[in-house]
Order: C-alpha cells, then structure tokens, then sequence
C-alpha cells in the first residue's frame, strides 16, 4: 500500500512521528508518537490546509509517497462505530488513537477524515515492531495551485 503525507520541506526525510508526540493532533494525545498519512494526495493537501491556514501555504513543501508492506496488520475504525459528535470531540478520537499507540497490536489504524468522512486517514505506529518496514518511497516538492492564494 502506498500513503501519502505532506510536510514542510524541512521534514521530507522524517517518518518518525515526533511532531504529533510533541503536541498531539486528532488522533493521539501529546507523548504519543503518530504518523499521519492519507489514501489521496488530494485528501493530505485538504489536511494541511485546514490547520495551517491559507497564509502558509507558500511555504515549501514535500509531498512524500510512503510504502507500507500490504502484509502488515491494520485496524479499521468505521464512521458508523463512532458516536455521532466524533468530528467535534477530539478528546474522543485522541483517546480512541492513543490507546491504539499504547495497545501495539497493529503497526495501523485507518480511520475516517474528519473534512471528508467518506475518505480515510492511514495512522501509522512508529513503535510497532513492523514499523522498520515502512520506507520514504518518494519525497518531492510540493506546490499549491496559486488560485489557493485568493482565499482569505
């Protein structure tokens, strides 16, 4: 399976999952390591978008495509097995992931977008045993279309 993430370009060779550890983010609470990818470019570039604001996006980035062996185990969290406000509790869902971290039975937990529930986000576990399987498979600039930029 390939997966997808943008980062700013100072980070276009780290996978580690450091800066979700630092200050917690949907899924996981801070001190627990998460590495964020999406199934789409298209779904990572909507992701960025909505927590760095329009005023950012001239900033330089990377857009990493990233393997993960389709042997590896997965865990799947349904829209429908969530309660209704899971979009606005990010208690909730930082609950739900972090338990996930701290269970480490599965090096993968795909769960709803919050921005489009219908896609999936893919949080990958750098303390899984299998995470040494999972490589940086490209990491090349990333532009936003300047249309983006006559948004305030």
């Amino acid at each position: 399976m390939i997966v997808y993430r943008i980062v700013n370009s100072h980070y276009k060779n780290d996978i580690s999952g450091l800066g979700a550890k630092l200050k917690g983010a949907r899924w996981n609470k801070p001190g627990s390591s998460m590495l964020y990818t999406a199934e789409h470019i298209s779904l990572c570039a909507l992701e960025l978008l909505v927590h760095i604001g329009f005023n950012d996006i001239q900033k330089l980035y990377h857009i990493l495509s990233i393997y993960v062996p389709d042997d590896v185990s997965i865990k799947k969290i349904n829209t429908n097995k969530l309660k209704p406000s899971w979009i606005e509790d990010e208690d909730y869902t930082a609950f739900m992931g972090t338990e996930f971290i701290n269970n480490n039975l599965n090096l993968v937990l795909q769960v709803p977008s919050a921005i489009i529930p219908e896609e999936h986000n893919y949080l990958i576990n750098p303390n899984h045993r299998d995470f040494k399987k999972v490589k940086i498979k490209t990491s090349k600039p990333f532009i936003f279309d300047e249309r983006l930029y006559t948004f305030k």
